[in-house]
């Protein structure tokens, strides 16, 4: 979604990439996520309108439908003309496109809307939670789909924010920047750090692994907006970087110098850096970050990054 490292991003620089990047897709790629959830809303409706016309007839029923969609800027004399001209910015001042809004800016990005002042984004997220829950129960998003996705994922990050409950591993999955299959794969491991619940692994678990995720938006609605978001670990003191993490535990490091080089890249297709700092971005770059270094008998091979993790850069 965004270069640039989460911790780093204002209030105002997350609520911009929610609204230009997630909804209208202006630096979205082919293969990003879709977060646009107003066509689905349509077919929510579509799926009440028909009944509608079924049980009290097509006649009688078509004005009053139209009625209800007509202070929007819609084109057609029918609700079904209207549905098929319809673009996702009319729906924008719906209740129900609003709360789904702010459950997607809450839950991808930590935020509240600018309107919500600091002193009322408390219970402003506890009422969100609410909505949703009462949503969810009411309306029935279809399983998988993004109002379905967004929902739960606000419902996840509410449950990291308190500590308490637990998340779904798709939520999980798209906190922390990786695939439901890596999720799963880290629960399958013998050092796993996730602690497993019904529906997934547990607030307090998630919150732990999330916090060394550089692709992690922590939550910073509980401070002012003109407030410099700084690192989410206090511990450091010094410059933090993002290294690969290879399956034995391993990392990639400054100490893995070899003859004046780091090594980095796929069997047959390596490349030499004199500068940590090169090769380092060339990891990150990578899709699987791969790098040489000495097993425990000193003989040096390639492994493969499966994770990152926040060090101290020394």
């Amino acid at each position: 979604m965004t270069t640039t490292l989460p911790e780093t991003m204002t209030a105002a620089d997350r609520r911009w990439q929610w609204s230009e990047n997630e909804l209208c897709g202006y630096a979205r790629t082919p293969d990003d996520l879709n977060w646009d959830y107003r066509g689905e809303i349509i077919e929510i409706l579509k799926g009440y309108f028909l009944p509608l016309e079924q049980i009290l007839g097509r006649e009688a029923i078509a004005m009053p439908l139209f009625a209800i969609l007509q202070r929007l800027d819609i084109e057609g004399k029918t609700w079904r003309e209207a549905f098929e001209t319809y673009h996702p910015t009319i729906a924008l001042e719906w209740p129900g496109t609003l709360l789904i809004d702010d459950a997607g800016i809450y839950g991808l990005y930590g935020v509240t809307p600018e309107k919500v002042p600091l002193s009322d984004r408390a219970s402003w997220v506890e009422e969100l939670t609410q909505r949703l829950d009462a949503f969810l129960a009411d309306v029935h998003p279809a399983p998988g789909g993004v109002i379905d996705r967004i929902t739960k994922l606000a419902l996840s990050r509410r449950a990291i924010d308190v500590l308490e409950g637990e998340l779904d591993l798709v939520s999980l999955a798209l906190l922390g920047g990786v695939s439901e299959g890596r999720v799963r794969n880290i629960l399958s491991s013998s050092d796993c750090p996730l602690e497993r619940s019904p529906q997934g692994v547990t607030a307090s678990s998630a919150a732990k692994w999330l916090k060394g995720r550089k692709e992690y938006f922590a939550s910073i609605w509980q401070r002012p907006d003109e407030v410099t978001p700084e690192p989410a670990c206090a511990d450091f003191t010094g410059e933090v970087i993002f290294v690969p993490v290879a399956g034995d535990g391993s990392t990639f490091g400054p100490d893995l110098l070899r003859n004046g080089h780091y090594t980095v890249g796929a069997k047959g297709a390596e490349v030499q850096y004199s500068s940590f700092d090169a090769a380092l971005t060339a990891l990150h770059k990578m899709e699987t970050p791969r790098w040489r270094r000495p097993n425990t008998a000193g003989n040096w091979g390639i492994v493969s990054g499966r994770d990152w993790k926040r060090i101290e850069k020394k």
